[in-house]
Parts: C-alpha cells; structure tokens; sequence
C-alpha cells in the first residue's frame, strides 16, 4: 500500500510539473534582429515615434536597447537595473506574437522568456536601501489636463530642454523622469488618467546652478520646472528599493 501511494504521488508531481511547463508563458513566433539606433538614442532622433507597442497577444519593440528590453520585461526603471554598462548600446528589434490573446502583464512574463532563452538573460531581485524621489502634486493641484485622443502613450522632445508627452500616465511620467536623475522615481500623485504634458524648461538654464564643470544642474531645473509649470513636486528621500541585478546575459542573440 505504502508503494503504490509512492507510485501514484510521483505520478502526480510528473503531471503537475508537466502541466505548469505547459501553462508557462512563451511566444508563439518572435523575432530578433539588430536596430539602427540604441533605444537611449531613438527618443531623440525619432520624436513621437513608438519605441514599444502592444496588442492583444502581440509585442513590437523598435530600435531599443537590451536595458529597455530588460524594463519593460521587469517593468522596473532604469536606475534600478544593476549590469554591464552595454547594456544601454546595442539596439534590436522585436517582433513576437502569441498563440492566444494576451494582456501586457503576460507579453512581460513572455518577453522575460525570450530574453532568457535567446539571449541567455539571468536576474535577481534585490532590496537596497537608496534616494528614491517621489512625484507628488504641489499645492494649488495639477496644470495640465486629461487626453482626449486615444493611442499609446508618447514622449517627444520640441527644441532643447522642452518635452512633450501625449496620454501618459503618472507612472510614465515618473519613470521618465527617474533617467536624468538616474534615481528611481515614484508616483505618489493618486492621479488615475492619461495626460498630455508640455514643459519648456529653457527659461531656467540660464539661472540653473552649475556642478563646478560647466554643466547644467538638472535636479534644480527638473525641480522649478516641474512646480511652476505643472503643479507638480519632486522630493528626495530614502527607501529601501527592489533593484534587479542582472547575473549574466549575452550581447547577441541566438539566431531566430
């Protein structure tokens, strides 16, 4: 009796194991191949042009490097990414589709599964304690307003030191943010919608501080612009925060 309970429980675990592999999240088809531009360039050389996009089971990643791949896969920011420096260098694109219909949390879970078997990818989360600031709404409440267009949501730069955002959230505007300051950003506005935001921070270059070398101090203009111009505040503080530390990934990819 003692047996066949042995025999009939590893039977089960078989099972199970081999139905959690089949349940596990993959692409039906994908494509990897090398970009023109890294994913840091293509904001600034292609204004308002789509870097990731998504459809019910399908996945379209143009001209982005491996660390933003890594993101949006994780969807963590860039300063909390912890590996090689060329991470941010080469630049691919991805063309991947499901077998089924599938939301954004599952092509994540997918693309995590093409990063680690075509390029190898292995990570670990960490907690750290380090600066976090947060994006809070100043008094006297929001200066902008809701979209009325639909779409995705876009970044774009019009001229030296403006930005221009159209149907972002909070958290897009957060993370955005978070990569000149190179320090995650939280989003503790409680603002639910999608935005369009413009913001000309040129009239405050001139009276930025200086780092000592000449170079503008993107902090203090970050901070003004964003108060004066959009109603909203960014605060400094310390918070002990998931970083994900990448263990090992190659630079090419397997052959599709």
């Amino acid at each position: 009796m003692v047996r066949s309970f042995g025999i009939v429980l590893s039977l089960f675990l078989v099972f199970t194991a081999v139905e959690c592999f089949a349940q596990s999240p993959a692409f039906e088809v994908a494509s990897i191949r090398p970009s023109s531009y890294a994913g840091d360039e293509l904001n600034e050389l292609n204004v308002g042009r789509e870097l990731i996009s998504t459809a019910p089971g399908s996945l379209t990643i143009r001209g982005a490097s491996l660390r933003v791949c890594i993101q949006w896969a994780y969807n963590v920011q860039a300063a909390q990414i912890e590996g090689p420096g060329w991470l941010k260098d080469a630049g691919f694109d991805i063309v991947a589709k499901a077998s089924k219909p599938a939301n954004d949390d599952q092509l994540r879970l997918m693309l995590k599964m093409l990063l680690a078997d075509r390029f190898g990818l292995k990570a670990h989360t960490e907690h750290k304690e380090m600066q976090v600031y947060e994006l809070t709404v100043a008094k006297g409440g929001p200066k902008f307003h809701e979209s009325t267009t639909g779409g995705p949501p876009l970044f774009g730069n019009a001229g030296r030191g403006a930005l221009v955002a159209e149907r972002v959230s909070m958290s897009d505007l957060a993370e955005k943010v978070s990569e000149p300051l190179a320090h995650p950003v939280l989003d503790a506005t409680g603002l639910k919608g999608r935005y369009d935001i413009h913001i000309d921070a040129t009239a405050y270059m001139a009276s930025a501080g200086n780092d000592g070398g000449g170079q503008m101090d993107i902090m203090s203009l970050l901070f003004t612009a964003f108060q004066q111009q959009l109603g909203l505040k960014i605060e400094s503080r310390k918070d002990a925060t998931e970083i994900l530390v990448v263990d090992s990934v190659e630079k090419t990819p397997t052959e599709n």
